[in-house]
C-alpha cells in the first residue's frame, strides 16, 4: 500500500542533455525522484486562471497595440501567450488545462516589467496601471517613467 501511495507522487527525472543543465537537473540514471507538493515551480503555474480563447485573443490584440505604441517610443517588448498544462494521474480530479493571461514583457534599463490586461486596464507588475483603451498614452507614460528613472540614476552617480 505504501508503494502505491508513493508512486502517485513520483515522476521520472529527465537526464541532462548538456553539461550546462547538470546543475539544474542532476542525473539519476532513469531513477525516479519524489516531488514535494510544495515545490516552488508547482505552485504558481497551477494557480493561473484559465481564460476563454476568445478573451485571450482580445487581450492579445490589446497588448499588441500597446507593444506597437511602445516600439514607436523605442521601448522593446515581447508578447507572450501562456498555456497551463495539467498532467492528470487518473486517480484524483485535477484543475483544467488551458490558455491563461497573455503577458507583454517590457525591457527597461532597470530590468523587465510585465504588462497584463483585463480589457479595461493595463496592469504592470511594477504596480502602475493605465487604460487599455489608449495604448499611445500608456506607452508614453511607460517611456517617461523609464526615462525619468534612467535620468535620475545617471544624475545620482
Amino acid at each position: 500500500m505504501d508503494n502505491d501511495r508513493h508512486a502517485a507522487n513520483v515522476v521520472p527525472q529527465q537526464r541532462s542533455q548538456s553539461p550546462s543543465h547538470e546543475l539544474a537537473h542532476p542525473r539519476i540514471n532513469g531513477d525516479h525522484e519524489s516531488i514535494p507538493e510544495n515545490a516552488p515551480n508547482a505552485t504558481h503555474a497551477s494557480r493561473a486562471p484559465i481564460v476563454a480563447p476568445a478573451e485571450v485573443t482580445r487581450r492579445m490584440l490589446l497588448l499588441a497595440d500597446l507593444q506597437a505604441a511602445l516600439e514607436f517610443n523605442e521601448v522593446h517588448s515581447v508578447l507572450a501567450r501562456n498555456h497551463r498544462l495539467v498532467l492528470t494521474s487518473g486517480r484524483a480530479p485535477c484543475e483544467p488545462s488551458g490558455p491563461t493571461d497573455p503577458q507583454l514583457h517590457i525591457f527597461t534599463p532597470d530590468g523587465t516589467d510585465i504588462a497584463t490586461t483585463d480589457g479595461i486596464t493595463n496592469s504592470l507588475a511594477s504596480g502602475h496601471e493605465c487604460p487599455a483603451s489608449n495604448p499611445h498614452a500608456a506607452a508614453t507614460m511607460i517611456r517617461q517613467r523609464i526615462f525619468n528613472r534612467t535620468t535620475f540614476s545617471e544624475e545620482s552617480t
